[in-house]
C-alpha cells in the first residue's frame, strides 16, 4: 500500500503531472496550488510526505516548510525548484529539508527520493495495515499525530525514552505501542511501577544480575518503568549503568571496542515515565542529572485530554465498542457535547470510566446527556468529599518517595520538603513510616 503524499505547486500542469506519476506508483495524492492551501490540506489529510515547489506566491516552499516544521517536524519535505543553486540546496538542507530536487527531473529519481522519505515517515492512519501498533491511540489532534511519529522513530531506532504526562493520559498505552512498533515486538514487555515497592525490594529488583529482577525479565524486550522519579539512588545508579553501557556500544567512535564490551551490554530497551517533569528533582539532587540527560534525549510529552477535545468522539466510539456496548449504541449529540465540555482531570482513563458507568445507567442505545451529566456531577461531588482522603494519600506517597530518594536520611528529606526535623518526624509518625526501613545497603 502506498503513502499519502501532499504535492504543492502553483504550476497546475506540473502539479497534476507529478500527481499522476506518483498515483501510478500506488500512492494517495493530495494536491494544493499554494502554500496557504497546502497548510489547510496538510492538517486535514495528515500526509506522510510533502513535496513542494520552492518558488511560489506569497508563501514559498521554504516558508511553507517552516510552518510544517513547527507543527510536525518529523514529516519529511522534498523541495522542487527550477532555480536550483548550491546556496538554495545548502540553505534548505541546513534547515532540515529532507531532499532538494532540481527541475526537470527524471521520474525514477523522484520515486527514489519519495521511497527514501517514506521509510522515515510512518502512516498515522489507524486502519492502515502498517499502523496496527498504534490502534489504541486514536487521535485527530495534530500535536498527538506528531507525538506518534516521534514514538515510531523511537521504536525504529530502538532507543530509550522518557514519557511525561498526567495521570490517565495514556503513558502506558504509548509505551506498549512503542514496543509493538519496534524490532522487539515479539519479545517481552515488562510494565513495572516503581512506586509499588519499598526501597530495599526496589533496589533488589533493579539489580542487573538478579534472575527475578526486571532487567532479566525484560531481556531482549522492553522495560517500561512507571514513575521513574521514585527510584532510589542505588536503583538510579543501576539504571544509569545499563543506559550508559548501551550508549557506548552505539557510539561509532568506539566501534573498535564494541565487541569487547558486547557481553556487558544489557539487551533491553528502556522506556520510563513520570507524571511531571524531572527538572526540579534534578535541581534538588534527588534525581541523577546524568541519568536524566540519558533518558531525556528522547522525550515525549503527552497532552491532557482537555487539550485535545476533538479526540473525544473517536475515543468514545472506541471505548463503547471495547466495553461491549450493544450494536447501534451511540451518544446523543448533546451527550457528546457534554463530554467535550468537561475538564477531564483523570484524562483518557476517566473518560473510559464515565462511559462504562453510562452503559450501566442508560436504558436506550442512545445515551442521553442527562446520564453523562449525572455521572460527571457525581464524580465531582465524590472528588470533593474525598479531598481529605486524597490529601492524606498524596502526603503519604510524597513522604515515601522522599525517603526512597534520600535513603531514609531524615535531614535531607526534611530540607527538600521545607520542614524542620521535628515537624517532619511528626508527619512520618502520622503515616506510620519508619525512615530506617528506607536505609540503603550500598554494595
Amino acid at each position: 500500500m502506498g503513502a499519502r503524499i501532499l504535492i504543492v505547486d502553483d504550476d497546475l500542469d506540473l502539479l497534476h503531472l507529478i500527481g499522476m506519476r506518483l498515483r501510478s506508483a500506488g500512492h494517495e495524492i493530495i494536491e494544493a496550488e499554494s502554500g496557504e492551501i497546502a497548510l489547510v490540506r496538510f492538517r486535514e489529510s495528515r500526509p506522510q510526505l510533502v513535496i513542494t515547489d520552492l518558488r511560489m506566491g506569497e508563501m514559498d516552499g521554504l516558508s511553507l516548510f517552516a510552518h510544517l516544521q513547527a507543527e510536525a517536524p518529523t514529516v519529511p519535505v522534498i523541495i522542487l525548484t527550477a532555480h536550483g543553486t548550491i546556496p538554495d540546496a545548502v540553505s534548505a538542507t541546513q534547515r532540515g529539508v529532507f531532499s532538494f530536487l532540481t527541475k526537470p527531473f527524471e521520474s525514477q529519481e523522484l520515486l527514489r527520493r519519495v521511497a527514501d522519505a517514506i521509510r522515515l515517515s510512518p502512516t498515522l492512519d489507524s486502519e492502515h495495515a502498517d499502523a496496527a501498533w498504534r490502534k489504541n491511540l486514536l487521535t485527530a489532534n495534530i500535536g498527538m499525530e506528531e507525538l506518534l511519529r516521534q514514538a515510531h522513530r523511537i521504536a525504529s531506532e530502538d532507543k530509550s525514552a522518557l514519557l511525561i504526562g498526567a495521570m490517565g493520559s495514556g503513558k502506558a498505552t504509548l509505551a506498549a505501542a512503542i514496543h509493538k512498533a519496534g524490532v522487539r515486538a515479539t519479545q517481552p514487555f515488562i510494565n513495572f511501577a516503581c512506586t509499588d515497592y519499598p526501597a530495599e525490594e526496589l533496589d533488589s529488583l533493579m539489580e542487573l544480575n538478579n534472575p527475578s529482577g526486571v532487567f532479566k525479565q525484560a531481556e531482549g524486550g522492553v522495560l517500561y518503568l512507571q514513575d521513574i522519579g521514585a527510584l532510589s539512588p542505588l536503583a538510579q545508579a543501576r539504571l544509569f549503568s545499563v543506559l550508559f553501557t548501551q550508549m557506548q556500544a552505539r557510539d561509532p567512535l568506539n566501534r573498535l571496542n564494541v565487541m569487547s564490551r558486547r557481553s556487558g551490554v544489557m539487551d533491553v530497551q528502556v522506556i520510563a515515565s513520570t507524571p511531571r517533569p524531572l527538572d526540579s528533582a534534578v535541581a534538588e539532587g534527588t534525581f541523577r542529572s546524568d541519568l536524566f540527560y540519558l533518558l531525556g534525549g528522547m522525550t515525549l510529552i503527552l497532552p491532557p485530554l482537555c487539550e485535545r477535545s476533538e479526540d473525544i468522539p473517536l475515543l468514545a466510539t472506541h471505548f463503547l465498542a471495547e466495553l461491549g456496548a450493544k450494536p447501534g449504541t451511540t451518544l446523543a449529540p448533546d451527550a457528546l457535547l457534554a463530554l467535550q465540555d468537561s475538564r477531564w482531570p483523570g484524562n483518557v482513563r476517566q473518560l473510559k470510566t464515565v462511559l462504562e458507568q453510562a452503559l450501566d445507567l442508560s436504558l436506550t442505545t442512545s445515551i442521553p446527556a442527562a446520564v453523562i451529566q449525572r455521572i460527571m456531577r457525581e464524580y465531582e461531588e465524590t472528588a470533593l468529599q474525598a479531598f481529605d482522603d486524597a490529601r492524606r494519600e498524596f502526603e503519604r506517597d510524597y513522604l515515601i518517595q522522599l525517603l526512597q530518594m534520600t535513603s531514609g536520611n531524615v535531614s535531607h528529606a526534611a530540607r527538600i520538603a521545607q520542614r524542620n526535623r521535628t515537624e517532619f518526624y511528626k508527619l512520618l509518625a502520622r503515616h506510620g513510616l519508619d525512615p530506617m526501613s528506607f536505609k540503603q545497603r550500598f554494595r
